[in-house]
C-alpha cells in the first residue's frame, strides 16, 4: 500500500472514508507481470578469465566457510545482487532475464563486467523510446516504464553511468534537490504532508463584493495528482486500452480523455472520469455527454462553441486543444482572453512543436506561453494541461517548472501496456498499433502501478526541494538548471580568461 500525498475526499469510494475528512491519498500496486515474455533489454557479459580469478581468490578468503551453504550460494551468485548470475554455472552464463540495469557490477569490477542494451528489446517500439547511446544500459525508458507498470516501485539504477551528461529535450534540464539548504520533507515515507493536488479550471482572480460586473464562474474539479490520461485515436487504441484506461482513471481519482464514441463503448460507472473531446460542429449531437461530464474538451477553439457547451452544462469547465508552435503564446492569450478555462497544449508524440520548419522542444514551448500569459497577469486565470513527448516520471516536475499546471499522458500508456507499435509513431494521425485484445484487468492494475511509481517520484521531488505543494512548482525555473544556459556561462567564463 502506497500512501504519500495529502488529500481531501479526492475519492471517497478510494479512501473507503467519509466524505469531507482529512486522509492521505492511496493507491495501491499489485503486481502485475508481463502478459507476454518479451526480449530481456539488458545484455550483461562477464569475462570469464577475470570471474575465475574473483573466485579463486575468494575461495581462499572463505576458506572452510565454505562448508556452509550460504557462503557456498554467496560464492556462486557474485558479483550480482539480483541473481543474474545465479545460475548452475553463476557468472559464466548468466541469466540475463534478471538484470535491471543497475550497473553494480560494472562499477565493482570494471574489468572483466559490462552490461549494454539488448537491441531486440526496443524493435516493438519507435526511436523516440530507443536512447541515443545504445552502449550505455542504465535509463532505457521502455525498461524502466515495463518495471514501473509492473511492480509500481521507483526503479533505482544508475551506478556506475558512463554516458554523457546531458542530452536533447527534457535530459538538458536537471532539478536542483538541494537538502542542505533546503529541509527535507521526506514525505515519501508518510512522516510529512505533501500534497500532489490541482486544480482543473478556471480560478478566480479576485472577489467582487459589489457585483458590479456580471460573470460566469464555472466550477473547479480536484484530482489528487498533477497526470491524467489523454486521448488515443482509433489507430493507437483499443477497447481494451480504453477499458483498462478508464479503470485506472477511476482507480486512481484522476481523468481520462475520449470522444462520445469512445464512451459509448465503456459501461456507465467508467464514464464517470472522463472528459468528453468534441468537435465543435458536433455539440448539439452531443448534448448528453456535455450535460453530465465534469469538464469537456473542444478540438479547436470556434466562436460561440463555449457560450453553446455552457448553456447545456453551466458549471463544467471547458478545455481547448493548441497544438504547440511559435506562436501558441498569442494564441493562448486570445483564448483566456475569451473565457477559456483551461488550454490543453499538445506538441507531437515525441516532444516537439508542430511548426514544419525547426520545430522547439516542447519544454521550451511551455515556457513561452507561461511568460505570455504571465506578462498579461493572466496566468493564473486558466488551467494549463500539456501533453507530448512525456514519457518518463521525471517529466513531470520538469513540466510544470517549465509551467504546466498538470500533464496528460499518451504513447506511455502503450508502452505500458505492451503493444506493439507499427513503424514510426509521431503524430496521432501517422502512429499505428497492431490491433490485439487482452484482460483489462491486467491493463488496469498496470496502469495504476504507473501512477503509483510516477506519483512516489513526484513526491521524492518535491520532499529534496522542501516543498509541500506540487501547485506551488509551477513556473519555478529557480528550481532547474538548464544545460544551455550553463554552457552560455561557462563560455562567456572562458571567453573573459576567468
Amino acid at each position: 500500500m502506497q500512501e504519500q500525498a495529502s488529500s481531501i475526499d479526492v475519492n471517497p469510494t478510494l479512501q473507503g472514508e467519509k466524505p469531507g475528512t482529512y486522509m492521505r491519498y492511496k493507491i495501491e500496486a499489485i503486481p502485475a507481470p508481463p502478459r507476454r515474455k518479451e526480449p530481456h533489454p539488458f545484455y550483461p557479459r562477464v569475462g570469464k578469465v577475470g570471474l575465475a580469478s574473483l573466485l579463486l581468490r575468494e575461495v581462499f578468503e572463505y576458506g572452510f566457510n565454505l562448508r556452509r551453504k550460504e557462503y557456498r550460494a554467496a560464492l556462486m551468485t557474485r558479483p550480482c545482487i539480483y541473481g543474474v548470475f545465479g545460475s548452475r554455472f553463476g557468472g559464466f552464463h548468466p541469466i540475463r532475464e534478471k538484470c535491471t540495469g543497475c550497473m553494480r557490477c560494472v562499477q565493482e569490477y570494471p574489468a572483466f563486467c559490462t552490461v549494454d542494451r539488448n537491441p531486440e528489446f526496443y524493435k516493438f517500439a519507435d526511436s523516440y523510446w530507443i536512447p541515443e547511446d545504445p552502449a550505455t544500459a542504465s535509463g532505457s525508458p521502455i525498461a524502466t516504464v515495463s518495471y514501473e507498470a509492473e511492480t509500481g516501485k521507483i526503479p533505482i539504477k544508475g551506478m556506475g553511468y558512463k554516458g554523457a551528461f546531458a542530452g536533447p529535450g527534457w535530459d538538458s534540464m536537471w532539478t536542483d534537490m538541494s537538502e542542505i539548504v533546503r529541509p527535507t520533507r521526506d514525505g515519501v515515507y508518510g512522516r510529512e504532508y505533501i500534497s500532489t493536488i490541482v486544480d482543473v479550471g478556471r480560478k478566480q482572480s479576485f472577489l467582487d463584493f459589489f457585483n458590479q460586473k456580471p460573470s460566469h464562474s464555472t466550477s473547479t474539479v480536484e484530482i489528487a495528482l498533477p497526470i491524467i490520461f489523454d486521448y488515443l485515436p482509433p489507430n493507437l487504441g483499443s477497447q481494451s486500452i480504453l477499458q483498462s484506461i478508464a479503470g485506472a482513471a477511476a482507480k486512481t481519482g484522476t481523468l481520462f480523455i475520449a470522444t462520445p464514441n469512445q464512451l459509448q463503448q465503456l459501461p456507465s460507472p467508467q464514464q464517470q472520469r472522463s472528459i468528453p473531446l468534441i468537435e465543435p460542429a458536433s455539440i448539439n449531437q452531443n448534448v448528453g455527454s456535455i450535460f453530465t461530464a465534469q469538464a469537456i474538451e473542444l478540438t479547436k477553439y470556434e466562436p460561440g462553441a463555449i457560450d453553446r457547451i455552457r448553456a447545456t452544462n453551466p458549471k463544467a469547465p471547458v478545455s481547448v486543444r493548441v497544438p504547440l508552435s511559435n506562436y501558441s503564446g498569442e494564441e493562448a492569450l486570445d483564448l483566456v482572453q475569451a473565457g477559456v478555462d483551461i488550454l490543453h497544449l499538445y506538441a507531437d508524440y515525441h516532444g516537439r512543436g508542430w511548426d514544419k520548419e525547426n520545430p522547439r522542444f516542447v519544454g521550451d514551448l511551455i515556457r513561452s506561453v507561461h511568460q505570455k500569459l504571465v506578462k498579461e497577469s493572466l496566468r493564473d486565470d486558466v488551467t494549463i494541461i500539456v501533453s507530448g513527448g512525456i514519457t518518463l516520471a521525471e517529466h513531470i516536475p520538469k513540466s510544470i517548472i517549465c509551467g504546466a499546471d498538470l500533464v496528460a499522458i499518451d504513447t506511455t500508456v502503450l508502452v505500458a501496456l505492451q503493444a506493439q507499435f507499427l513503424g514510426e509513431c509521431k503524430s496521432p494521425e501517422t502512429g499505428r498499433i497492431a490491433p490485439e485484445k487482452f484482460d483489462t484487468k491486467w491493463g488496469e492494475q498496470r496502469l495504476v502501478n504507473l501512477l503509483v511509481s510516477w506519483h512516489d517520484q513526484l513526491i521524492e521531488i518535491l520532499s529534496a526541494m522542501g516543498m509541500r505543494d506540487v501547485r506551488r512548482l509551477r513556473g519555478d525555473v529557480g528550481r532547474v538548471m538548464f544545460n544551455k544556459d550553463l554552457e552560455k556561462e561557462a563560455f562567456a567564463d572562458i571567453t573573459h580568461g576567468t
